[in-house]
């Protein structure tokens, strides 16, 4: 394996100066602020410069959005991972929990990465997009693959599922490697859609100021959700975990 060079680290401490400097500006101003001149700005080098690491400023916005997503999905990991191996309800309700104090916590990351594509991530969205489908069925797909196994949930045959949703069911579980049958994997993309949908309403304030504390609301999906898959005797509220 070749030695890194003191260029090769130089190249590396830049990528990631640019890539700090652009999370700090979404986080404080939006994405809609980035700008390959104020990136340059925050670094210290002309805009031309960041030309020798990035594509342009979609490429930028691409690799930090990859840095946001990996930040997330060891944090939901780790909620996992501190659950009992058999509690399937907690393995599920864990990361949902910290994936919706991650998104009130950084509502500008969130907004990048689940919201309305924006001018400044440019071709980069669809990248974007298919970065966090992949790692976050990397882990809730495997909760799931592995709540199949010990106890399986009703679900739809195949045959009873429109022929356009069978091979985009069938295209998402070989891109995703989540190896349960397609009813299964259309209840855990109806409860992602649903935590979503919860978790986006709150972001976005849709529900302020009528209903400003949503978590009661959350946790009234959650125990939703465990029912629908055989788990709502698991479910356990925040305050007795």
């Amino acid at each position: 394996m070749r030695t890194p060079t003191r260029r090769d680290r130089l190249r590396v401490q830049m990528s990631e100066d640019v890539r700090a400097a652009a999370r700090e500006i979404i986080t404080g101003e939006g994405v809609e602020a980035l700008s390959l001149a104020e990136i340059a700005r925050r670094v210290g080098v002309t805009p031309a410069a960041l030309y020798r690491h990035f594509d342009g400023l979609a490429d930028i916005v691409r690799h930090t959005a990859r840095d946001i997503v990996t930040e997330l999905t060891a944090e939901l990991q780790a909620a996992v991972d501190a659950e009992e191996e058999t509690d399937y309800a907690a393995r599920t309700i864990a990361p949902s929990r910290v994936f919706r104090r991650w998104s009130l916590a950084h509502r500008q990351e969130f907004s990048l990465l689940f919201g309305t594509p924006t001018t400044a991530a440019g071709d980069a969205h669809r990248d974007m997009t298919s970065g966090w489908v992949r790692d976050l069925a990397g882990v809730w797909g495997r909760v799931f693959m592995q709540l199949w196994a010990a106890r399986p949930y009703p679900v739809r045959p195949d045959e009873e599922l429109d022929p356009r949703l069978r091979q985009q069911l069938a295209d998402y579980r070989t891109a995703t490697g989540v190896d349960i049958p397609l009813g299964a994997l259309v209840v855990m993309l109806s409860c992602w859609r649903s935590i979503y949908g919860q978790v986006a309403l709150e972001v976005f304030d849709h529900f302020a100021p009528l209903v400003p504390d949503q978590e009661p609301m959350f946790e009234l999906l959650m125990q939703e959700l465990m029912a629908r898959m055989g788990l709502g005797e698991d479910y356990r509220p925040p305050a007795a975990e």
